[in-house]
This record gives C-alpha cells, sequence and structure tokens, in this order.
C-alpha cells in the first residue's frame, strides 16, 4: 500500500483540484451569469465578454479554494508579481512572434488584408481563460503534485506528455510533429512554472503565445474558427512543412525547431541554477 500511496495522492490531488474548478465554473456559469443577465438585461455581446471573464475569475477561486482546503497552505501561486508578469507576457509574444515575422519576411505567410480590432477582446479574453485553466490543471496542479511526489524528471515529462496529446483532438491537428511540439512547449511552460512559482506568469505567458497567433490570422492549434475574427489576415504562401498548413504555425519545422531549442536552453540554465535539483515542500506547491 505505501509503494501506491504517492499515485494515490496525484490521482487525489488532481481530482480535487478539477472538482473545485469545475464546481466554481458551474457556479458561474449556471448562477451568476444567468442572475447578471436576468438583472441587467445586457445586449448578447455584452453578456458573452461578462461570461468569459467571471469563467477566467471561477477557475482562479477554484484554485485558490483547492490550495487552501486540499492543500492548507496559502495560494503563494497567485500572488501579484507585476514585473515577473510582465515579462513572461512579453516573452510569450516574443517567443513566437519573432518567428512569425521571419516566416512572413520568406513569404510562406503573406499579409492579404488589416481587418480592425473586430472580436479582439472577446477572443483575447476566452484565450486568456482557457490558458489559465489548462495552467492550473497542468502546471499548478498536477505538475507541483508529481515533482512533490516522484521528482523534477517525471514532473517535466508526464505533465506535458498528457497535455500534448490531449490537443490531438483539435480539428487539423495529429501526428508527431504537432505532439513534439506540444511536449517542448509543455516543458518550457513548467519550466517557467519552476523559475517563478507563479501561475499568472506561466499562465499569460501561455495566452500571450496563442493570442500572437490569433492575432496574425493563423490557425491556433489547428482551429480555424477565429481566423475571420483576427485583426490582421492572413494567407499561407508556402509548404505546410515550413506554414504549418492548417495546424497552424506550431506545426511549422522551423517553429518546433525553435521551441525545441529555446526549451533545451531554459532547461540548461535552470539547472545550472539549481532550480532543478531541489524537492518543492508543501508551501512550493
Amino acid at each position: 500500500m505505501s509503494r501506491l500511496k504517492p499515485y494515490l495522492n496525484v490521482l487525489i490531488g488532481l481530482g480535487l483540484a478539477i472538482l473545485a474548478l469545475v464546481v466554481t465554473g458551474a457556479a458561474v456559469r449556471l448562477g451568476v451569469v444567468p442572475l447578471i443577465a436576468l438583472t441587467f438585461d445586457p445586449s448578447d455581446e455584452h453578456l458573452s465578454l461578462i461570461r468569459r471573464g467571471l469563467m477566467l475569475v471561477a477557475f482562479v477561486v477554484g484554485f485558490w479554494a483547492y490550495v487552501r482546503l486540499a492543500e492548507r497552505r496559502p495560494a503563494t501561486e497567485l500572488g501579484f508579481a507585476p514585473k515577473t508578469i510582465a515579462f513572461w507576457i512579453a516573452a510569450g509574444a516574443l517567443m513566437i512572434g519573432l518567428p512569425l515575422v521571419l516566416l512572413y519576411l520568406t513569404g510562406a505567410y503573406t499579409l492579404v488584408a488589416v481587418a480592425g480590432p473586430g472580436g479582439m477582446l472577446g477572443v483575447g479574453l476566452t484565450i486568456l481563460a482557457a490558458a489559465m485553466f489548462e495552467e492550473i490543471v497542468f502546471r499548478g496542479v498536477l505538475f507541483a503534485i508529481v515533482w512533490r511526489h516522484f521528482g523534477i524528471w517525471p514532473a517535466l515529462l508526464i505533465p506535458s506528455l498528457i497535455f500534448s496529446a490531449l490537443h490531438i483532438f483539435n480539428d487539423n491537428w495529429g501526428g508527431w510533429t504537432p505532439l513534439i511540439a506540444g511536449l517542448a512547449i509543455g516543458i518550457f511552460w513548467s519550466l517557467v512554472y519552476v523559475r517563478t512559482g507563479n501561475v499568472w506568469a506561466v499562465g499569460l505567458n501561455h495566452a500571450a503565445w496563442n493570442y500572437s497567433i490569433f492575432a496574425t490570422g493563423l490557425p491556433l492549434t489547428g482551429q480555424e474558427d477565429w481566423r475571420a475574427m483576427a485583426p490582421l489576415q492572413t494567407d499561407l504562401t508556402g509548404p505546410d512543412w515550413l506554414t504549418g498548413g492548417l495546424a497552424g504555425p506550431e506545426d511549422s519545422w522551423p517553429i518546433v525547431a525553435m521551441v525545441i531549442i529555446v526549451t533545451g536552453f531554459f532547461l540548461a540554465d535552470c539547472w545550472r541554477r539549481g532550480e532543478l535539483k531541489r524537492r518543492p515542500t508543501e508551501d512550493d506547491g
């Protein structure tokens, strides 16, 4: 039984965290939002924005409740660190933005129109809420629990592999290249969490990455739905191995190679600083 205890702890912790997120999400979606609609009668557009913003709040409150009630410690991961958060937002945008600029310059992508702000706010709130939800689950909960019970290397690999594998259900997404890309960027985000210990930093880095792809009018992880609402309209004019095709830039070989290289250097730097050699305590998350 003692050998199974770490595995049970991981499953129980993940289950409690997801339960907390589901409860707070349901309370907002089924309770707070309908109450706001009934009381203030906002337009459909405004109500959609309110719902997306409140879902973000629900996920953060759910994580806070899980940490306080299940792990019985302060939720230090939710601390407000403006300089750290701003740095990682910029890093997320630049990490994907610079390769995209290079692909525009090579003619792989062609800018065909400037559509204006359009759905930037609504899509942005959706991207932010989704990114925070994913980082809370995969880094704030699963990574932290696996790190605590099994060490840093399983913690880097297992949540990132699950994170990557779950995205194969997206439209136009599949094969080894996207799986490797998802694994590499998942490890990168885990390392951001190791470096900062802050869910906002890693969640907003993730959101900035996704938003940069959306803003250029390219498919985001194989999804085409938002391209028409992007401020820039872009055509793919190069071969799929260069542009990523309908899967988007995350399936572009040069971008996948860039992510692997950056993650490798970041991993080496974290090792050099000794950040991977410690075992987290309960207070570390």
